[in-house]
């Protein structure tokens, strides 16, 4: 460590060093309320950003006593975001949306250029830290993750696997196959997040079987960004 200058760290105590200087910092907070979608509650939006910029999501849901599947991804220059609660369910969707961008120099305070002259990081910057991973990589992890976390978390949306249902056609005698896919939940009641699998349709009839990815889920406290 030098004699003298200055050393920023994060809330956690580390050093924050990131490589060419080039952090991720809140581009956006979005909320976003659901409308009726025949007998679900569905969300989607696209939110406007540069191509140019990198994005990273993270999602959460509010209201709700079941869990709404929610995902995210870049096309071109938006960002699309949606949820949809299969049991009918109202809800809001909660965005934060992280980016590598030209941050605005501030009337006051310090200001950080990369080396291509491109200011990244201020005083007033809200930097992407503290990353967190919900549930163990491998047979525990995927569709089994159901963890409450105190506090307000989201998560960044992944797809963590599928169940495959029975169901026997009353008029024709011919059971039907349905495939029901695992995303993300992240349920915040107010004090506690509740984060486990969510999926895109109720499961009717009987399980024969399904998917797991076996991954784990990264998601951040929301509590330095709201």
């Amino acid at each position: 460590m030098s004699d003298f200058g200055a050393m920023i760290v994060m809330d956690n105590g580390q050093p924050f060093v990131t490589p060419q200087s080039t952090p991720f910092c809140l581009y956006g907070k979005y909320e976003f309320n659901s409308v009726a979608n025949g007998t679900a509650q569905h969300i989607e939006q696209n939110i406007v950003i540069d191509a140019s910029y990198p994005v990273m999501v993270f999602v959460k849901t509010t209201n709700t006593a079941q869990p709404t599947p929610v995902i995210a991804y870049r096309i071109g220059g938006s960002v699309y975001i949606a949820g949809d609660n299969p049991y009918g369910q109202s809800f809001t969707l909660t965005a934060y949306v992280f980016a590598i961008f030209p941050q605005s120099l501030p009337s006051w305070g310090f200001a950080i250029w990369d080396a291509t002259g491109k200011l990244v990081l201020t005083n007033e910057s809200k930097v992407l830290s503290d990353l967190q991973t919900v549930g163990t990589p491998g047979d525990t992890g995927g569709v089994n993750i159901d963890q409450t976390l105190q506090g307000s978390y989201a998560v960044a949306p992944c797809i963590l696997g599928s169940s495959i249902w029975q169901v026997t056609n009353s008029s024709a005698g011919q059971p039907i196959i349905i495939n029901i896919t695992a995303y993300t939940g992240a349920r915040f009641d107010g004090k506690n997040t509740r984060i486990n699998a969510a999926g895109n349709r109720v499961g009717q009839g009987s399980s024969i079987g399904g998917t797991n990815t076996g991954m784990a889920i990264t998601a951040i406290n929301t509590a330095a960004y709201d």
